[in-house]
Protein backbone atom coordinates (compact mmCIF):
# COMPACT_ATOMS: atom_id res chain seq x y z
CA UNK A 1 0.00 0.00 0.00
CA UNK A 2 2.51 2.71 0.74
CA UNK A 3 4.52 1.38 -2.62
CA UNK A 4 1.10 2.23 -4.47
CA UNK A 5 0.53 5.26 -2.39
CA UNK A 6 3.86 6.41 -3.53
CA UNK A 7 2.73 5.47 -7.23
CA UNK A 8 -0.07 7.54 -6.77
CA UNK A 9 1.37 10.59 -5.89
CA UNK A 10 4.28 10.32 -8.35
CA UNK A 11 1.71 9.67 -11.34
CA UNK A 12 -0.44 12.81 -10.23
CA UNK A 13 2.76 14.85 -10.19
CA UNK A 14 4.18 14.00 -13.36
CA UNK A 15 1.72 15.94 -15.75
CA UNK A 16 2.67 19.75 -13.72
CA UNK A 17 5.97 18.69 -14.20
CA UNK A 18 5.33 18.00 -17.38
CA UNK A 19 4.07 21.57 -18.38
CA UNK A 20 6.82 23.00 -16.09
CA UNK A 21 9.78 21.47 -18.68
CA UNK A 22 7.38 22.64 -21.32
CA UNK A 23 7.53 26.17 -20.17
CA UNK A 24 11.04 26.22 -20.14
CA UNK A 25 10.63 25.10 -24.10
CA UNK A 26 8.05 27.81 -24.94
CA UNK A 27 10.47 30.46 -22.97
CA UNK A 28 13.76 29.31 -24.84
CA UNK A 29 11.69 28.86 -28.23
CA UNK A 30 10.45 32.16 -27.89
CA UNK A 31 13.77 33.90 -26.84
CA UNK A 32 15.23 36.69 -29.46
CA UNK A 33 18.16 36.08 -31.67
CA UNK A 34 20.34 37.09 -29.34
CA UNK A 35 20.37 33.84 -27.58
CA UNK A 36 20.24 31.43 -30.14
CA UNK A 37 23.46 30.11 -29.23
CA UNK A 38 22.35 29.02 -26.46
CA UNK A 39 19.60 27.23 -27.48
CA UNK A 40 20.39 24.10 -28.86
CA UNK A 41 22.29 23.47 -25.59
CA UNK A 42 18.92 24.53 -23.53
CA UNK A 43 16.78 22.30 -25.52
CA UNK A 44 19.06 19.34 -25.62
CA UNK A 45 18.78 19.76 -22.03
CA UNK A 46 14.88 19.76 -21.65
CA UNK A 47 14.63 16.91 -24.23
CA UNK A 48 17.19 14.96 -21.68
CA UNK A 49 14.80 15.75 -18.76
CA UNK A 50 11.53 14.96 -20.72
CA UNK A 51 12.64 11.19 -21.36
CA UNK A 52 13.90 10.83 -17.91
CA UNK A 53 10.57 12.70 -16.81
CA UNK A 54 8.71 9.91 -18.85
CA UNK A 55 10.91 6.70 -17.24
CA UNK A 56 9.63 7.80 -14.06
CA UNK A 57 6.12 8.81 -14.79
CA UNK A 58 5.84 4.78 -16.29
CA UNK A 59 7.33 3.69 -13.00
CA UNK A 60 5.03 5.11 -11.11
CA UNK A 61 1.80 4.40 -12.76
CA UNK A 62 3.18 0.75 -12.92
CA UNK A 63 3.59 0.85 -8.99
CA UNK A 64 0.10 2.67 -8.80
CA UNK A 65 -1.92 0.30 -10.77
CA UNK A 66 0.24 -3.12 -9.59
CA UNK A 67 0.34 -2.22 -5.89
CA UNK A 68 -3.23 -1.02 -5.45
CA UNK A 69 -4.68 -3.88 -7.33
CA UNK A 70 -2.51 -6.18 -5.37
CA UNK A 71 -3.63 -4.58 -2.40
CA UNK A 72 -7.68 -4.63 -3.26
CA UNK A 73 -7.26 -8.57 -3.99
CA UNK A 74 -5.53 -9.02 -0.58
CA UNK A 75 -8.11 -7.54 1.38
CA UNK A 76 -11.12 -8.63 -0.78
CA UNK A 77 -9.88 -12.32 -0.37
CA UNK A 78 -9.59 -11.63 3.18
CA UNK A 79 -12.62 -10.24 3.82
CA UNK A 80 -14.26 -13.63 1.87
CA UNK A 81 -12.61 -15.83 4.34
CA UNK A 82 -13.98 -13.78 7.13
CA UNK A 83 -17.52 -13.66 6.39
CA UNK A 84 -17.14 -17.15 5.29
CA UNK A 85 -15.86 -18.04 8.77
CA UNK A 86 -18.77 -15.65 10.22
CA UNK A 87 -21.12 -17.23 8.37
CA UNK A 88 -20.39 -21.05 9.27
CA UNK A 89 -20.20 -20.22 13.06
CA UNK A 90 -24.09 -18.74 13.02
CA UNK A 91 -26.82 -21.59 14.04
CA UNK A 92 -29.27 -23.24 11.37
CA UNK A 93 -31.85 -20.90 12.62
CA UNK A 94 -30.16 -18.11 10.88
CA UNK A 95 -30.42 -18.96 7.68
CA UNK A 96 -33.92 -18.94 7.95
CA UNK A 97 -34.81 -16.09 9.63
CA UNK A 98 -32.22 -13.86 8.86
CA UNK A 99 -30.03 -14.53 5.65
CA UNK A 100 -32.96 -15.69 3.55
CA UNK A 101 -31.33 -18.73 1.52
CA UNK A 102 -27.73 -19.61 0.60
CA UNK A 103 -27.87 -18.39 -2.52
CA UNK A 104 -28.30 -14.61 -1.25
CA UNK A 105 -25.61 -15.04 1.37
CA UNK A 106 -22.90 -16.27 -1.60
CA UNK A 107 -24.47 -13.31 -3.81
CA UNK A 108 -23.70 -10.95 -0.70
CA UNK A 109 -20.48 -12.00 -0.13
CA UNK A 110 -19.75 -11.85 -3.57
CA UNK A 111 -20.88 -8.39 -4.43
CA UNK A 112 -19.35 -6.81 -0.85
CA UNK A 113 -16.08 -8.18 -1.43
CA UNK A 114 -16.11 -7.27 -5.57
CA UNK A 115 -17.34 -3.44 -4.30
CA UNK A 116 -14.31 -3.24 -1.58
CA UNK A 117 -12.10 -4.24 -4.61
CA UNK A 118 -13.03 -1.75 -6.88
CA UNK A 119 -13.17 0.92 -4.27
CA UNK A 120 -9.42 -0.02 -3.06
CA UNK A 121 -8.04 -0.47 -6.90
CA UNK A 122 -9.37 1.98 -8.90
CA UNK A 123 -11.48 4.49 -6.83
CA UNK A 124 -8.54 5.20 -4.14
CA UNK A 125 -5.62 5.69 -6.23
CA UNK A 126 -8.02 7.73 -8.97
CA UNK A 127 -8.94 10.34 -6.26
CA UNK A 128 -5.21 10.11 -4.50
CA UNK A 129 -3.51 11.14 -8.21
CA UNK A 130 -6.50 13.69 -8.33
CA UNK A 131 -5.95 15.12 -5.52
CA UNK A 132 -1.94 15.06 -5.88
CA UNK A 133 -2.59 16.96 -9.65
CA UNK A 134 -4.43 19.89 -8.50
CA UNK A 135 -2.31 20.15 -5.74
CA UNK A 136 1.14 20.33 -7.75
CA UNK A 137 -0.90 21.94 -10.48
CA UNK A 138 -1.36 25.39 -8.03
CA UNK A 139 2.08 24.82 -6.80
CA UNK A 140 3.67 24.96 -9.98
CA UNK A 141 1.49 27.59 -11.17
CA UNK A 142 1.94 29.87 -7.93
CA UNK A 143 5.99 28.73 -8.20
CA UNK A 144 5.92 30.42 -11.74
CA UNK A 145 3.44 33.03 -11.99
CA UNK A 146 1.67 33.82 -8.50
CA UNK A 147 0.34 36.80 -10.10
CA UNK A 148 -1.93 35.37 -12.51
CA UNK A 149 -2.32 31.95 -10.23
CA UNK A 150 -4.20 34.03 -7.65
CA UNK A 151 -6.05 35.81 -10.00
CA UNK A 152 -7.58 32.63 -11.57
CA UNK A 153 -8.08 30.88 -8.26
CA UNK A 154 -11.46 32.14 -7.49
CA UNK A 155 -12.27 30.81 -10.60
CA UNK A 156 -12.19 26.98 -9.12
CA UNK A 157 -15.97 28.12 -7.35
CA UNK A 158 -17.02 28.43 -11.14
CA UNK A 159 -15.88 24.76 -12.13
CA UNK A 160 -16.55 22.99 -8.26
CA UNK A 161 -20.11 24.40 -7.76
CA UNK A 162 -21.85 22.58 -10.79
CA UNK A 163 -19.78 19.51 -10.41
CA UNK A 164 -20.38 19.45 -6.68
CA UNK A 165 -24.38 19.68 -7.27
CA UNK A 166 -24.43 17.41 -10.70
CA UNK A 167 -22.71 14.53 -9.09
CA UNK A 168 -25.36 14.52 -5.67
CA UNK A 169 -28.14 14.35 -8.20
CA UNK A 170 -27.24 11.85 -10.62
CA UNK A 171 -26.06 9.85 -7.85
CA UNK A 172 -29.89 10.62 -5.72
CA UNK A 173 -31.24 9.76 -9.60
CA UNK A 174 -28.87 6.61 -9.68
CA UNK A 175 -30.12 5.42 -5.81
CA UNK A 176 -34.01 5.88 -7.27
CA UNK A 177 -33.74 4.33 -10.37
CA UNK A 178 -32.07 1.14 -8.58
CA UNK A 179 -35.18 0.82 -6.26
CA UNK A 180 -37.34 1.36 -9.14
CA UNK A 181 -35.75 -1.80 -10.84
CA UNK A 182 -37.11 -3.96 -7.86
CA UNK A 183 -40.24 -3.62 -8.20
CA UNK A 184 -40.30 -4.63 -12.09
CA UNK A 185 -38.12 -7.29 -10.94
CA UNK A 186 -39.70 -8.96 -8.02
CA UNK A 187 -43.19 -9.26 -10.58
CA UNK A 188 -41.02 -11.09 -13.56
CA UNK A 189 -39.89 -13.64 -10.64
CA UNK A 190 -42.96 -13.78 -9.24
CA UNK A 191 -44.02 -14.66 -13.43
CA UNK A 192 -41.57 -16.94 -13.79
CA UNK A 193 -41.69 -18.74 -10.35
CA UNK A 194 -45.20 -19.37 -10.79
CA UNK A 195 -45.59 -19.66 -14.41
CA UNK A 196 -47.96 -23.00 -15.04
CA UNK A 197 -50.29 -20.98 -12.70
CA UNK A 198 -50.04 -17.58 -14.82
CA UNK A 199 -50.81 -20.22 -17.88
CA UNK A 200 -53.70 -21.83 -16.64
CA UNK A 201 -55.48 -18.39 -15.35
CA UNK A 202 -54.56 -16.74 -18.86
CA UNK A 203 -52.51 -13.69 -17.00
CA UNK A 204 -50.20 -13.28 -19.73
CA UNK A 205 -51.55 -9.94 -20.75
CA UNK A 206 -52.22 -8.44 -17.14
CA UNK A 207 -48.49 -9.12 -15.74
CA UNK A 208 -47.23 -7.54 -19.07
CA UNK A 209 -49.36 -4.05 -18.42
CA UNK A 210 -47.94 -4.45 -14.64
CA UNK A 211 -44.80 -5.26 -15.57
CA UNK A 212 -44.66 -2.12 -18.53
CA UNK A 213 -46.19 0.21 -15.77
CA UNK A 214 -43.62 -0.15 -13.26
CA UNK A 215 -40.88 0.27 -15.73
CA UNK A 216 -42.53 3.65 -16.66
CA UNK A 217 -41.13 5.29 -13.66
CA UNK A 218 -37.50 3.87 -13.99
CA UNK A 219 -37.53 5.51 -17.63
CA UNK A 220 -38.56 8.36 -16.73
CA UNK A 221 -35.79 8.22 -13.89
CA UNK A 222 -33.37 7.06 -16.41
CA UNK A 223 -34.31 10.04 -18.93
CA UNK A 224 -33.63 12.68 -16.03
CA UNK A 225 -30.62 11.17 -15.45
CA UNK A 226 -29.30 11.81 -18.93
CA UNK A 227 -30.49 15.49 -19.34
CA UNK A 228 -28.70 15.69 -15.93
CA UNK A 229 -25.43 13.71 -17.57
CA UNK A 230 -26.00 16.47 -20.42
CA UNK A 231 -25.79 19.21 -18.76
CA UNK A 232 -22.96 17.97 -16.75
CA UNK A 233 -21.09 17.37 -19.83
CA UNK A 234 -21.98 20.89 -21.61
CA UNK A 235 -20.45 22.87 -18.20
CA UNK A 236 -17.28 21.63 -18.96
CA UNK A 237 -17.37 25.17 -21.47
CA UNK A 238 -16.71 26.87 -18.45
CA UNK A 239 -13.26 25.86 -18.41
CA UNK A 240 -12.74 28.01 -21.84
CA UNK A 241 -14.23 30.85 -20.53
CA UNK A 242 -11.33 30.51 -17.43
CA UNK A 243 -8.88 29.65 -19.78
CA UNK A 244 -9.84 32.45 -22.20
CA UNK A 245 -10.27 34.73 -18.94
CA UNK A 246 -6.66 33.48 -18.10
CA UNK A 247 -5.03 34.46 -21.44
CA UNK A 248 -6.29 38.01 -21.42
CA UNK A 249 -5.45 39.01 -18.21
CA UNK A 250 -1.71 37.13 -18.85
CA UNK A 251 -1.87 39.24 -21.75
CA UNK A 252 -2.10 42.55 -19.35
CA UNK A 253 1.15 40.87 -17.69
CA UNK A 254 2.93 39.90 -20.57
CA UNK A 255 2.54 43.62 -22.09
CA UNK A 256 3.31 45.83 -19.00
CA UNK A 257 5.37 43.63 -16.44
CA UNK A 258 7.28 41.76 -18.69
CA UNK A 259 6.67 38.08 -17.92
CA UNK A 260 7.83 35.65 -21.00
CA UNK A 261 5.06 34.35 -23.25
CA UNK A 262 5.58 31.09 -22.36
CA UNK A 263 5.18 30.96 -18.51
CA UNK A 264 1.64 32.87 -19.16
CA UNK A 265 0.83 30.03 -21.24
CA UNK A 266 1.84 27.35 -18.78
CA UNK A 267 0.08 29.17 -15.87
CA UNK A 268 -3.00 29.48 -17.55
CA UNK A 269 -3.30 26.10 -18.29
CA UNK A 270 -2.07 24.69 -14.79
CA UNK A 271 -5.02 26.33 -13.48
CA UNK A 272 -7.31 25.51 -15.57
CA UNK A 273 -6.29 21.89 -15.13
CA UNK A 274 -6.41 21.92 -11.77
CA UNK A 275 -9.97 22.90 -11.56
CA UNK A 276 -10.39 20.42 -13.87
CA UNK A 277 -8.97 17.60 -11.41
CA UNK A 278 -11.17 18.56 -8.68
CA UNK A 279 -14.50 18.30 -10.56
CA UNK A 280 -13.08 15.02 -11.04
CA UNK A 281 -12.66 14.45 -7.41
CA UNK A 282 -16.28 14.92 -7.22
Amino acid sequence: MTMGLVGAIGDGMSMPLRLLVACSIANDLGSGPDRLKQLASRINANVIIIVLLACASWVMAFLEGFCWARTAERQASRMRSRYLRAVLRQDVEYFDLKAGSASEVVTSVSNDSLVVQDALGEKLPNLLMNVTMFIGSYAVGFALLWRLALVALPSLLLLVIPGFMYSRIITDLARRIREQYTRPGAIAEQAVSSVRTAYSFVAEASIMARFSAALEESARLGTKQGLTKGVAIGSNGISFAIYAFNIWYGSRLVMYHGYPGGTVFMVASLTVFGGVYVVIIN
